[in-house]
């Protein structure tokens, strides 16, 4: 890849998180989300759960992914906006570059939804991660967050260009991230054996490498018209 290839890729990323850290309608809205995803699991399985593990891994996850998807959701009406996303699509720049530069923000919004989760989780649900496990969670996320995104973008493209209402992404996505949600799951277990955690690092390895290539090699020719 060229410097100016990396560089619209940097600036694509940095061009759409001053947008939402300005706007923080999308920042708020998918914390809030998250938030109320763990405190209703705190209230509504806190006693009858009896093993802590599953009630944090099940409420942690379940805020992820839900609440990445209502950031993504506010994400396409934005681009949506004045044809926002048609004026950068005119641009003089591959637009594979405009892809990447999109699914690299989506990975760093989702991210922060996972790791603020997460605190959710500890705060609400009294659950002290194990050293190894957090460690592992640290690693996780970032990767969850890079699937789910590759996806996200993609999807959130073609409802643009199809003229589907975003209320039919979480439709459309979930099931294509369950393999994400399957290997956070597995991997955040506390006391998994080290072989088969590797087996589901590779398959969360493998489904990220799969996805960010098909959406790469594809994105030029899905926003065609």
């Amino acid at each position: 890849m060229s410097w100016r290839y990396l560089r619209t890729v940097y600036e694509i990323a940095r061009k759409d998180l001053l947008v939402e850290t300005r706007s923080k309608q999308t920042i708020n809205s998918a914390f809030v989300f998250s938030l109320l995803i763990v405190v209703v699991f705190s209230f509504v399985f806190g006693e009858q759960v009896a093993n802590r593990n599953i009630l944090a891994r099940g409420a942690l996850w379940l805020a992820v992914v839900f609440g990445g998807v209502v950031g993504m959701s506010h994400a396409i009406a934005l681009e949506g906006q004045n044809d926002a996303l048609e004026g950068l699509l005119l641009a003089p720049v591959d637009r594979s570059a405009i892809y990447l530069g999109k699914v690299v923000s989506s990975t760093i919004f989702v991210s922060a939804i996972g790791l603020l989760s997460l605190g959710f989780v500890v705060v609400f649900l009294d659950y002290a991660y194990e050293v190894g496990t957090l460690a592992t969670l640290l690693a996780v996320i970032p990767l969850a967050a890079l699937g789910f995104s590759a996806v996200g973008v993609l999807l959130s493209v073609l409802m643009l260009h199809s003229g589907l209402q975003e209320s039919l992404l979480p439709v459309l996505l979930i099931p294509l991230v369950i393999p994400v949600i399957l290997a956070g799951t597995e991997l955040t277990r506390p006391g998994l054996a080290g072989g088969t955690a590797s087996a589901w690092f590779r398959i969360l390895l493998t489904y990220d490498g799969l996805v960010l290539l098909a959406g790469w090699m594809t994105f030029e020719y899905l926003v065609e018209e």
